[in-house]
């Protein structure tokens, strides 16, 4: 029995109304996701985007030099490199597939076009994006707890405004 794939197995994309999703689908581009792999390094340029249908990619950090903390867990429900939407052309994180899978990349211009059309994909990366943020907050103040404690900064701390 062949399994076959398409990108509304993807919840992000399923989500979108069916006009917005045709045009898209046009640009996806089938993926095999192998466990391990490194979709992008901390620092490597954002010049595409993914849509995991079957496999899970992790987003890792690493805070004050230790090891790397899991910071977000991306499946079918999100996409990862939306960063690239706020200005960013270089990853923040490491990314990293931790459970083998498909998923469709997009050439970050292709998002980025649809997000300045002002389309409802806008508004659904908006509140993915909101979604995804708070998640990481969750997950980092724990490992930040005793940087928070001491009132030493770490790495990764804002500069000062001043």
């Amino acid at each position: 029995m062949s399994y076959l794939h398409t990108p509304k197995q993807n919840l992000f994309l399923a989500a979108l109304p069916e006009k917005d999703y045709e045009r898209l689908q046009a640009c996806l581009e089938l993926v095999s996701l192998p466990q391990g792999w490194a979709v992008y390094e901390n620092g490597g340029e954002l010049d595409l985007v993914y849509f995991p249908t079957t496999g899970i990619i992790s987003l890792l950090k690493i805070i004050d030099n230790e090891e790397p903390v899991k910071i977000a867990v991306i499946g079918n429900e999100g996409v990862f490199g939306i960063s690239m939407l706020m200005g960013r052309k270089i990853a923040p994180t490491r990314a990293v597939v931790q459970r083998a899978g498909f998923g469709y990349r997009l050439k970050a211009t292709n998002l980025r076009r649809e997000f300045e059309l002002g389309s409802p994909l806008r508004y659904l990366l908006q509140q993915y994006t909101q979604s995804l943020m708070v998640g990481i907050a969750k997950a980092t103040i724990p490992a930040l707890r005793p940087a928070l404690r001491s009132g030493i900064p770490f790495a990764g701390s804002p500069a000062p405004l001043a």
